[in-house]
C-alpha cells in the first residue's frame, strides 16, 4: 500500500509541475513503475505452463474412488486354514500396493457378514463370497485355492470375478517356494490389476477432444485407447411389475494424446455420436486385452448391430487376426481410383499443354487439332475431378471405420489431425 501511495503522490507532483519540469519527472515515474511491477508476483513469467498442468489446474479431477475388492480366504490342501488365511492376507496387501483397488480386509467383511447374514460363514467358495461382496458393496472378489506338495512347493490358483454379473475377468496359477513367495505375489497382484478393466468419467468434451479423470497414477500412458460409453436404463415388464437394469451403450473410441498425474486428454478415433461430459470411459492396462477390446468395439460401431456391450467370461489372447474383408474391398477400391486419377491427371496436363500450343500456333488448317485438344482437356478435367470427389468420399468412410491411421500433432494448444493409408 505504501508503494502505491508513493506512486500516487509522485504522479500528482508530475501533473502539477510546469511543463518544462515534466520531462525529467516522467523517466523517474517510469523507473518507479518498473521497479514496482518487478516486485509483484511473476504471473506473466509463469503464464506458459505445460498442457497437462493446465488440465490438472483448470479441469479438476472429479471425486471418484477406485474399485472395491476383497480377497476371500483361500481354500487349502495340505495346510491349516490359518495358514491359508495368512496367504490370503498377503495377496490382499499386495493388491493394495498396486493403487488400483480399494481393498476391504477380510476381517471387515466377515464382521459385517456376521451381523447381517451369519449363515454364510465360514466361506471358502465363490458362491457365498459373492453374497458377502454384495453386503460390502464391493466391485470385485478374488477367490483362490492353495496347496502344498510333499516337496515343499506351493501352488495357488486365483480367480477374479466381477460381482455385478458374476463374470470371470481373470484367472491365473502360480507356483512358489518360501524364497520366491514375495516376488510371485507381487507379480500376481500386478497381473490382476492390469487385467481388471479400469473405468473413468469424461470431465470435459467437444467435437474433437475429451478430458477424462484417469491419468499417470492410474497407469494410463500416451497411445492408450479407451471405449467411450453411456449408461442406459432399460425397463422390462413382467406381469404388473416393472424392473429396471443398467446397460451400456458404446458410442466411440478415445486415443490418449496427453497424460497428466490424475487426468488425460485424447482425440476421438471413432464415434457414432458426440461424447459429452459425465459420460464414461473404460479400458484395460494390459495391452493385449486393450487391443482385443478396441477391436470388438470397432466392429460394433461399424456394423451398429450391437449397441450394448456384452461381457464375456473368457478372453482368448491370440495374435492371429481374421482378415477384414470389408477393409480389403475398401482398400482395393481406393487403389483403383487412385490409379485412374493419376492417369487422367497426366492426360489433363498433356491436353492442357497441347491446347496452349495450338492456340499460340493457330492456323486455319490446325482448327481440328485445336478442337481435339480442347475436347480431351474438357473430358479429362471432368474425369479427374469426379475421381477426386469419389476418393474424398472413401477417405471420409475410412476415417469413420478406422481404416486410416490417425496422427496427432499438438500445436499451440490445438490438436492437428492427419490421416494416412495403412495398406
Amino acid at each position: 500500500m505504501k508503494l502505491f501511495q508513493i506512486l500516487n503522490q509522485t504522479f500528482k507532483k508530475v501533473m502539477r509541475s510546469p511543463k518544462k519540469q515534466a520531462k525529467p519527472a516522467i523517466p523517474l515515474l517510469i523507473l518507479i513503475l518498473g521497479v514496482s511491477f518487478s516486485t509483484l508476483p511473476g504471473k506473466t513469467v509463469q503464464a506458459q505452463i505445460f498442457a497437462d498442468e493446465v488440465v490438472e489446474t483448470v479441469l479438476k479431477k472429479a471425486d471418484s474412488e477406485n474399485d472395491r475388492i476383497f480377497v476371500l480366504q483361500f481354500g487349502a490342501t495340505g495346510m491349516t486354514e490359518s495358514a491359508a488365511r495368512a496367504f490370503s492376507n498377503m495377496v490382499s496387501q499386495n493388491l493394495a500396493n498396486t493403487n488400483r483397488f480399494d481393498v476391504i480386509t477380510l476381517d471387515e467383511v466377515e464382521e459385517e457378514t456376521e451381523k447381517q447374514m451369519p449363515s454364510l460363514l465360514p466361506c471358502f467358495d465363490i458362491g457365498c463370497g459373492i453374497q458377502m461382496g454384495k453386503l460390502m458393496e464391493a466391485d470385485w472378489i478374488l477367490t483362490g485355492h492353495i496347496s502344498l506338495t510333499e516337496s515343499g512347493l506351493f501352488s495357488l490358483n486365483v480367480k477374479l470375478v466381477l460381482i455385478f454379473d458374476n463374470s470371470l475377468a481373470f484367472e491365473d496359477t502360480i507356483r512358489f517356494t518360501d524364497e520366491t513367495m514375495d516376488r510371485q505375489f507381487y507379480l500376481l497382484s500386478n497381473r490382476i490389476a492390469n487385467n481388471a478393466p479400469i473405468t473413468g468419467a469424461i470431465l470435459e468434451a467437444n467435437n474433437k477432444i475429451a478430458v477424462v479423470n484417469l491419468g499417470e497414477k492410474d497407469g494410463i500412458s500416451v497411445g492408450d485407447q479407451m471405449v467411450i460409453y453411456r449408461n442406459l436404463t432399460v425397463q422390462s415388464e413382467a406381469g404388473e411389475a416393472y424392473t429396471e437394469s443398467k446397460r451400456r451403450k458404446n458410442i466411440g473410441i478415445l486415443r490418449i494424446t496427453k497424460v497428466g498425474k490424475g487426468v488425460s486428454e485424447g482425440v476421438y478415433f471413432q464415434t457414432i455420436e458426440t461424447p459429452e461430459s459425465r459420460q464414461f470411459v473404460t479400458t484395460f492396462l494390459d495391452k493385449r486385452k486393450q487391443i482385443a477390446l478396441i477391436d470388438d468395439i470397432r466392429k460394433e460401431l461399424d456394423t451398429h448391430l450391437r449397441n450394448v456391450f456384452e461381457i464375456k467370461e473368457t478372453v482368448v489372447l491370440s495374435p492371429v487376426r481374421l482378415e477384414d474383408m470389408a477393409k480389403k474391398k475398401w482398400a482395393e477400391k481406393v487403389r483403383t481410383l487412385e490409379s485412374s486419377k493419376s492417369f487422367w491427371k497426366t492426360v489433363l496436363l498433356g491436353s492442357g499443354i497441347a491446347s496452349v500450343y495450338f492456340l499460340n500456333q493457330f492456323e486455319s488448317s490446325d482448327d481440328i487439332k485445336l478442337l481435339t485438344a480442347l475436347g480431351v482437356l474438357g473430358f479429362s478435367s471432368y474425369r479427374f475431378f469426379s475421381l477426386r470427389s469419389e476418393i474424398n468420399d472413401l477417405v471420409e468412410e475410412g476415417k469413420y471405420k478406422g481404416y486410416l491411421e490417425l496422427k496427432v500433432r499438438p500445436d499451440f494448444g490445438e490438436v492437428g489431425l492427419s490421416y494416412q493409408y495403412r495398406f
